[in-house]
């Protein structure tokens, strides 16, 4: 039940009429102002979140159970957030860190 509080389950994303389409994983690396607009529980039980950019572009990112959800479990939505994204060793851009601001 407490998963539900701070992110929606698949069910509950679809019934929210939320419209994802717009939003793709990013392919850059640096750090940026964004909104939390929406989020959501994937298949694995990571969360899965959608950012408006400051700039106009719509990013999600996935944050994951062992790091504790970067603590973006907590923030409630439309919050203005800092997130950084670094490449990995295999070239994938990931969320390094969330922080209110």
């Amino acid at each position: 039940m407490e998963n539900k509080k701070r992110a929606l389950s698949w069910r509950e994303f679809v019934e929210s009429g939320f419209d994802g389409r717009e939003y793709q994983f990013p392919d850059f690396e640096g750090t940026f102002a964004a909104t939390i607009a929406c989020k959501r529980w994937d298949r694995n039980k990571n969360l899965l979140a959608y950012l408006d950019f400051d700039d106009g572009r719509k990013i999600m990112t996935s944050a994951w159970s062992e790091k504790n959800y970067l603590g973006l479990a907590d923030i409630p939505l439309n919050t203005c957030v800092s997130v950084s994204f670094q490449f990995s060793a295999k070239g994938i851009s990931y969320l390094r860190s969330v922080e209110v601001i």
